[in-house]
């Protein structure tokens, strides 16, 4: 797969390597330059790019903090599949009271900002820094899970794949609707364990 990587921070760097390792092609691209970019790239495995050309891949994530979100544009001219890498911390990013009261999760005005049916949620849930760590390519079973979400069936099926070929275990929640427990507040959040443990944690007797 062609990926953009939306951010060069921690979570997009881990992710960067991940995917790298797997066999994808990935452009890296953050605020500043693309030269103060290339190392890091190099270091990576990736090729340093502008926001446009990480924008124009097959898979676009976005790896940046979820207020950052808005100052990207939109629709984005490829429609490619969005993966939502966001979390949403009302100390650091404003409190926003459609969220704060869950009468929409943070992917739906993810998918709202970008006009896109394509917006799938993963790779949120688990701390960046044990991410590269837990991840078991060569393990088929017993992987710790990763959860994901999204309103576009197909575009589901791709990051799932993609969940599976770095080391982890799909974990579906549904549509974006429903969401939640994969959010900074829900019963997911840094719950490294496989798919059974993240069932109980869903459904606590």
């Amino acid at each position: 797969m062609k990926i953009g990587m939306i951010g060069s921070g921690n979570v997009g760097q881990v992710l960067t390597q991940l995917f790298v390792q797997a066999g994808n092609e990935v452009v890296i691209a953050h605020r500043g330059s693309v030269d103060a970019l290339e190392d890091l790239a190099r270091v990576l495995g990736a090729e340093a790019g502008t926001d446009e050309q990480a924008e124009a891949q097959e898979i676009v994530v976005l790896a940046v903090p979820f207020l950052a979100i808005k100052a990207l544009p939109a629709p984005l001219a490829q429609d490619p599949i969005i993966i939502d890498a966001t979390n949403y911390f009302p100390d650091r990013d404003a409190w926003i009271a459609e969220i704060e009261r869950h009468k929409k999760t943070t992917s739906q005005v993810v998918a709202e900002h970008f006009q896109s049916s394509k917006v799938v949620k993963a790779f949120n849930t688990i701390g960046m820094t044990v991410l590269a760590r837990l991840a078991q390519p060569e393990q088929p079973v017993d992987r710790i899970a990763v959860p994901y979400a999204g309103d576009d069936e197909q575009a589901k099926k791709v990051v799932a794949s993609l969940i599976w070929t770095i080391g982890f275990e799909p974990f579906d929640l549904g549509g974006l609707a429903t969401s939640f427990p994969a959010q900074a507040d829900g019963p997911l959040f840094l719950v490294n364990e496989t798919a059974p443990v993240l069932r109980q944690h869903l459904n606590p007797e």
